[in-house]
């Protein structure tokens, strides 16, 4: 997994959540329709953890054939920052 993605220019920079270390990983994937792989349906994902070192929560967005941008990061990404947003209070995960 990657602390990267997080970073200002990472592939999934507006998932971050202040105050914590989190680290993830982004996907965009063409789906296989008969055989073959379409150009035109996709798979976005991202899945990351929360705090890096001991992870205390692990959370996966897939989303299957997203419309109009296709990317892990721009589609799925925003769903994991509010679902650990909402997450780590409620569990008690303390920033860093």
């Amino acid at each position: 997994m990657l602390r990267g993605v997080f970073a200002d220019g990472g592939t999934a920079s507006g998932a971050a959540i202040p105050g914590y270390d989190m680290a993830g990983k982004t996907g965009t994937a063409n789906i296989a329709v008969h055989g073959t792989y379409s150009d035109s349906a996709y798979v976005a994902s991202f899945i990351g953890m929360v705090p890096t070192d001991s992870p205390k929560l692990v959370v996966a967005v897939v989303v299957n054939q997203p419309q109009g941008v296709v990317y892990g990061g721009t589609v799925a990404a925003p769903a994991f920052q509010k679902i650990v947003g909402w997450a780590v209070p409620y569990l008690g995960i303390s920033p860093r």
